[in-house]
């Protein structure tokens, strides 16, 4: 095709939006919303942006993290957001015709705390029973509950099969009890412990050491195995 042809082909606006997820200290899964500027002004949504001419789309989700949520890379201590699903509804968007490149990335509670405590613009919004519960909102805009629905899914999925897959445990050891916890939170559901040690102790490595500071007698360290 002529490259002056292309021009006659109607082309979408690319957006990126990320699903920031973690575990509260009260042991919910949450994710994380900013305040809107301009459209839909004052409301909750998921960070994202449009994507600007000849940008990446990698790029596109740093500067969003960045700027809407004061997570630089230093922040992020080499996690990476990953692509997690193309929404290109053409009505999901009152705005006109834009596609979303979802992204999701799961964070230790640490990692968002001085962000959300020195800003009045993030919050977390805890999913209580497969429902999202906003801030003085019923919904997100730009249909990006869809969003938060696919990225539930794809965390459920995946710790119900492996050890913390997404890293929401901050420290590379941790004792079964604290596993477990980070499970239940994210299923949403109880995992009878007995069970729950049986399926994720082959997939861990008991590291030799114990966990100190606690109330109670010691428990065992583990590590996923890489």
């Amino acid at each position: 095709m002529p490259a002056s042809e292309i021009t006659r082909y109607p082309a979408p606006h690319m957006a990126v939006d990320v699903a920031v997820m973690t575990v509260d200290p009260a042991n919910r899964l949450c994710v994380l919303l900013v305040r809107r500027r301009g459209d839909n002004e004052g409301t909750w949504a998921l960070p994202g942006r449009f994507v600007r001419e000849r940008q990446r789309l990698a790029d596109a989700v740093a500067v969003t993290l960045e700027e809407k949520c004061g997570l630089s890379p230093a922040a992020l201590s080499g996690r990476s957001p990953r692509q997690l699903h193309l929404f290109d509804d053409p009505d999901r968007d009152d705005r006109g015709w834009v596609m979303s490149m979802a992204h999701l990335l799961a964070l230790p509670y640490e990692r968002l705390a001085p962000a959300i405590e020195g800003s009045p613009d993030l919050t977390l919004a805890p999913i209580v029973r497969g429902r999202l519960v906003i801030p003085g909102q019923r919904s997100l805009p730009y249909a990006q509950g869809e969003i938060v629905e696919y990225a539930l899914q794809e965390m459920r999925s995946s710790y119900a099969e492996s050890p913390d897959p997404e890293g929401i445990i901050a420290d590379s050891e941790f004792t079964l009890a604290q596993l477990h916890e980070i499970h239940v939170a994210v299923l949403d559901a109880q995992w009878q412990i007995d069970t729950f040690r049986r399926h994720m102790i082959p997939q861990l490595q008991e590291t030799g050491r114990r966990s100190s500071g606690g109330v109670g007698r010691p428990a065992a360290l583990y590590r996923r195995i890489a």
